[in-house]
């Protein structure tokens, strides 16, 4: 016979129940504060960062008392590979932020090259460009009457 050991890493029912409460109380903050209109006078760079707070303190509560990434014998490697999970997100959107802010500098005449030209066109539609540039075909080669036949 083998001796098997079993380590009981079970959460109290009462470390559910905090983080459950924790995650109301954050949400409804979160809620309440836009629908009632309580950040109003704040500028948008408050509401964000307040918004972003309560977000990252709500995925904190939820890694602590429900995913339970800081218990068992693999803590250490759960924490890490969770921190290189966020750092590569954060590289993603970074990136994409830049890139988007580099695009739009460009696109909509930011860096000084777009020129505005005198010549103004009117847009034509699209059937008086498809008939002017539609070459005239041969009816008689749809017709057949040019065919030669075998003898």
């Amino acid at each position: 016979m083998s001796i098997q050991t079993h380590h009981a890493h079970r959460a109290s029912v009462g470390k559910y129940i905090t983080g459950f409460i924790l995650s109301v109380i954050l949400t409804l903050v979160a809620f309440l504060s836009v629908m009632l209109h309580w950040i109003d006078g704040w500028s948008i760079s408050a509401k964000v960062l307040l918004l972003l707070c309560l977000a990252i303190i709500q995925m904190t509560v939820q890694i602590i008392f429900f995913l339970h990434l800081n218990e068992g014998p693999d803590a250490n490697w759960n924490i890490g590979t969770m921190w290189i999970a966020i750092v590569c997100v954060f590289i993603i959107i970074a990136g994409t932020w830049k890139t988007m802010q580099y695009l739009n500098y460009n696109m909509m005449g930011g860096s000084g090259r777009v020129t505005h030209s005198e010549v103004i066109y009117y847009p034509t539609s699209i059937s008086e460009e498809v008939e002017n540039s539609v070459p005239e075909i041969d009816k008689s080669i749809i017709d057949g009457s040019t065919l030669i036949s075998p003898e």
